[in-house]
């Protein structure tokens, strides 16, 4: 599990060095099954996508980007350890 913290120290997790859209999609679709998390927003780009989940009270963002993959991170970097357990939930679809 690659994991990296941005400039305001949020920590991010990369789910896969590629972007693909099966791969979002499956990824989204387990944080609603697994997690029962709510979608709150979809951002769908030309190079990059960002869409919101609600996990709990707890802003789950699921980013892809054309150049560097998909990855996943909490909004206001609040809750690495609920970050962590669904990155390795998600990391076993690619198992």
């Amino acid at each position: 599990m690659k994991e990296y913290k941005d400039a305001s120290s949020r920590l991010s997790v990369v789910l896969s060095d590629l972007d693909s859209n099966i791969l979002f999609r499956k990824f989204a679709d387990r944080l609603t099954t697994e997690f029962n998390a709510k979608i709150l927003e979809k951002l769908d780009g030309l190079d990059q996508r960002y869409w919101d989940f609600d996990v709990n009270g707890t802003i789950v963002v699921l980013h892809s980007d054309a150049m560097a993959g998909i990855s996943i991170y909490v909004e206001d970097g609040s809750n690495d350890d609920l970050l962590r357990k669904i990155a390795e939930n998600l990391l076993k679809l690619k198992s």
